[in-house]
């Protein structure tokens, strides 16, 4: 049973990357322990949270749990996406959807019961995928939009609507967005083992019960994101345009 006492003793590993940081004046000190001390109070704070809702076992905290992993997510995202418009609501949306899509199919199809003990960290595993396609997707939306700028207008000036003149961006956005999130699938089980799996395993689950298991996780971080990307191209585009279609860049 690893106790507290494990958790400090794992503090070495924050040392030695600050004595790197430092021998190399890499000027990263201050972010390793931000991170280290963030991750530490927050995790701890989450795992309390959890205790709390998994001894609970009713819907409405369940529910309440997993729109606050969504919301949590979309902040972040938002964060990222600067420059782009009131960018929280799609984004919120477009990841409470795929979000709400993933759990009714897995527990529709009885793949995971309806206890928290799964539905929250199947939830959250589908957040945090998204959330990284939904920064990816953002960033490169914007980007896409300045460096077509005048491709967009000319389109524009042709009577083309702003969803006709960006549909090309939206593909090529949505491409880069989720090629990561394939790649990542692709190596699972020979270049490294996914954390639910190796979760699993320390846990004295049978390898091939663990392994199914992961298939299916696998699965969800491939569906996800799609969705969730999908769903944000559809809206993001017209951060970008007036009332009057004309295109508008901060």
């Amino acid at each position: 049973m690893i106790t507290f006492t494990d958790v400090l003793l794992s503090g070495i590993f924050i040392v030695v990357a600050i004595i790197i940081s430092s021998l190399e004046r890499l000027r990263l000190e201050r972010d390793t322990i931000e991170a280290a001390v963030r991750a530490f109070v927050q995790l701890m704070l989450i795992g309390y949270v959890l205790k709390f809702v998994f001894a609970a076992n009713k819907p409405i905290f369940t529910t309440l749990m997993i729109i606050l992993m969504v919301f949590a997510g979309s902040l972040e995202a938002t964060r990222r996406a600067k420059g782009i418009r009131k960018p929280l609501p799609p984004i919120f949306v477009s990841m409470l959807v795929a979000t709400i899509f993933v759990i009714i199919i897995t527990v529709g199809m009885g793949i995971i019961s309806a206890n928290p003990v799964y539905l929250i960290p199947v939830a959250g595993i589908a957040v945090g995928n998204i959330m990284n396609t939904m920064i990816v997707s953002a960033m490169r939306f914007k980007q896409g939009i300045k460096e077509n700028r005048s491709k967009i207008e000319a389109a524009l000036a042709l009577g083309m609507s702003p969803k006709a003149a960006t549909a090309n961006l939206r593909k090529q956005t949505l491409r880069l967005a989720l090629a990561p999130r394939l790649d990542r699938v692709k190596v699972s089980g020979i270049i490294h083992l996914p954390g639910a799996m190796t979760g699993m395993i320390l846990a004295g689950a049978s390898p091939i019960k663990a392994v199914k298991f992961q298939i299916i996780i696998m699965y969800i971080i491939i569906c996800a994101p799609f969705v969730a990307a999908w769903i944000l191209a559809s809206f993001i585009y017209k951060k970008f345009f007036n009332k009057a279609e004309q295109l508008v860049i901060n």
